[in-house]
């Protein structure tokens, strides 16, 4: 179940809210409006981080206010948003996740004190509807999505030994340290092969990997196959938090002066030592990690901190994604393909 504190605890779950209105506004006035005010609070915002914005040629306005936004989300019309307009919603908070430079303004724009009431009232209308509560319940099925363009064109090892190897590449990247700020590698999903798998809450709609992808290459085509099976006795559970926080205590990796460091740094604002959860280790314990929706929703997009000198983030993650650490994983159903027209509008079944 998804609550409205699920969805202002965040970043990505207050984003997905204000995205979710827009989808379901449509081209109403009301929200045409809100798109305007909130573009012009962005670019004010962004001014005021100390960032140029190209206007192209549009006379700066004085509209984006926090008032005039407050005012505009709660001008738009609260309608029950279909499955359609909620998988659009988390594609746009995911796409608005961006872990290699400084936070997005309309992110920041979102927790002002000035704008609590309205997010308030926001975050209750999207929570109650029956389509976000349909994209928080448990369900059974899970799929591999494969994109176009996504194999890394190389036989696949054994998962035990990638993960090693890929724990010992992260060491060494931390011996070796950096010049100077650069940016490299920012996310903490555990690396390829270990198998990824998301639900699909509606069917019609896909798997949530086809949406929700932080960092997407704009991908028009991908192979969707049933997994099933596999060893599950043994799985860890992120649904906030605490829980990150945890499995970075329990199994740390330094990337402390690696690029994440800076990745990081400028993506939260925040200076000091840095550590994920080491994959390699995790898999002698456990077979499945999962990031629950909610979890996504709490955790995507914080400096989450694990002690008072570390703090580590959830990054690269699809929400309610689970990733197999061990051999075997999930078991492969029959394949069909989706596809979508120039990475936009709905992404469709297209045959076997």
């Amino acid at each position: 179940m998804i609550t409205a504190a699920d969805l202002l605890e965040g970043p990505r779950g207050r984003r997905f809210s204000l995205e979710l209105l827009r989808a379901a506004g449509g081209r109403s006035a009301a929200a045409e409006h809100l798109g305007n005010v909130l573009f012009w609070a962005d670019v004010h915002l962004t001014r005021e981080q100390g960032r140029e914005v190209a206007l192209w040629g549009l006379a700066l306005d004085d509209s984006g206010t926090l008032a005039a936004v407050a005012a505009a989300l709660d001008a738009v019309e609260r309608t029950d948003p279909a499955p359609g307009e909620v998988v659009e919603a988390l594609e746009q908070a995911a796409e608005s996740a961006r872990w290699w430079e400084e936070r997005d303004a309309v992110d920041d724009l979102l927790v002002h004190p000035q704008l609590r009431d309205a997010l308030r009232r926001l975050a209750g209308w999207a929570a109650s509807s029956p389509a976000v509560q349909r994209l928080g319940a448990p369900v059974a099925a899970h799929w591999a999505v494969a994109f176009d363009g996504g194999d890394p064109g190389r036989p696949a090892a054994p998962v035990h030994e990638a993960l090693v190897d890929w724990a010992e590449q992260i060491r060494a990247d931390q011996q070796e340290g950096t010049d100077g700020p650069a940016s490299g590698e920012w996310w903490t999903t555990p690396p390829w092969p270990a198998p990824e798998t998301t639900p699909a809450p509606f069917a019609d709609q896909g798997p949530l990997a086809l949406w929700a992808v932080e960092d997407s290459f704009g991908w028009q085509r991908a192979e969707v196959t049933e997994a099933h099976g596999g060893r599950v006795s043994r799985t860890i559970v992120v649904d906030r938090p605490e829980d990150w926080a945890d499995l970075c205590r329990r199994f740390p990796l330094d990337v402390s002066a690696t690029t994440r460091r800076w990745d990081w740094g400028v993506a939260t604002g925040r200076a000091g030592a840095w550590v994920m959860p080491d994959w390699s280790a995790v898999a002698a314990e456990v077979d499945v990690v999962e990031l629950t929706i909610a979890g996504w929703f709490r955790c995507s997009g914080l400096a989450v901190p694990v002690d008072a000198d570390r703090a580590s983030v959830v990054a690269g993650w699809t929400p309610g994604s689970r990733y197999w650490l061990t051999d075997p994983g999930p078991e492969r159903g029959e394949s069909c393909t989706w596809a979508r027209d120039r990475n936009q509008g709905p992404w469709t079944h297209t045959g076997d």
